[in-house]
């Protein structure tokens, strides 16, 4: 869907402008209210429902190797611009960091809860249409409103806030993502075709794993130029380098979405996050 960058973020590249702002034309629902005989507060009209009290898998560290090589060519890749380096960290990564790319998607925690929420969403979209799902979100106010402003309504959902890195590469990759939507100029949320709605899931999972990846490589031992053009020219070849290599391939797997049950949801977004890893160590050795 392009980059995040051509919307008005802030001045870090990383969260937009208006995500704490009001979204234009649509009023702030009232307080919640408790239920008869007490109990927690429901959400009243137009407020999206509260995020999930089930405490998200925990990223699974265990059989990782050392990042080592993988910094040492990131650190490379950084400073020239090398597919070549690139593709040596990717892979490096993924073989010998995590463990293997099974390993790799089970250090998505909060990101695989994540995007079985968001798949959940975009499955209840092809079964019930978006009036429906946007009702049952208790957002019915939403209904014709810009896509980019109903997933913002919905992000406490999706990506519940928590202060571990983990939720934190969910929540930065779900605002990347709505800010690729926004750049993109996909219009209405009722309008988005099947297709839009698998692409904005894939997109989600290609920026989480970018996000994954920086804070295991990123953490110390990367070597970053001083120039902030060139950071960003970097952020933006790694992207392109995941999404390049797994978005075209996994869409395949999103087909029949609609028939899901919640459980099957959540296996096919474990599966797409190990296939996800897999093509990017093949695409990372095919580019040395």
């Amino acid at each position: 869907m392009g980059t995040s960058k051509g919307y008005g973020g802030a001045g870090s590249g990383l969260v937009p402008s208006w995500v704490d702002d009001p979204s234009p034309g649509v009023a702030p629902g009232p307080a919640p209210t408790p239920p008869p005989g007490g109990g927690a507060p429901q959400p009243g009209p137009g407020q999206a429902p509260p995020p999930p009290s089930r405490t998200p898998p925990r990223p699974d560290t265990s059989g990782a190797g050392s990042f080592q090589g993988a910094r040492g060519a990131f650190s490379r890749f950084a400073k020239t611009g090398s597919r070549s380096a690139l593709g040596s960290a990717m892979s490096s990564y993924v073989r010998s960091g995590t463990g293997g790319a099974r390993r790799a998607a089970r250090r998505m925690g909060a990101s695989r809860a994540a995007g079985a929420r968001l798949l959940g969403v975009v499955r209840d979209v092809q079964r019930l249409g978006a009036a429906e799902t946007l009702r049952q979100l208790n957002l019915p106010g939403l209904a014709g409103r810009p896509a980019a402003e109903v997933f913002l309504a919905i992000l406490e959902f999706i990506c519940p806030p928590g202060g571990a890195v983990d939720e934190a590469i969910a929540r930065q990759a779900m605002l990347e993502t709505i800010g690729d939507l926004a750049e993109a100029g996909v219009g209405d949320f009722d309008a988005m075709t099947p297709d839009q709605m698998q692409e904005f899931f894939l997109d989600f999972v290609a920026r989480s794993i970018e996000g994954r990846v920086m804070a295991d490589l990123g953490a110390r031992g990367v070597t970053l130029p001083a120039d902030v053009a060139t950071v960003e020219a970097a952020q933006q070849q790694l992207h392109d380098f995941v999404t390049g290599c797994t978005q075209s391939e996994l869409s395949g797997r999103l087909e029949g979405v609609e028939r899901l049950g919640d459980r099957d949801v959540e296996r096919v977004v474990n599966e797409i996050y190990e296939a996800a890893f897999e093509l990017v160590a093949a695409a990372g050795e095919a580019a040395q």
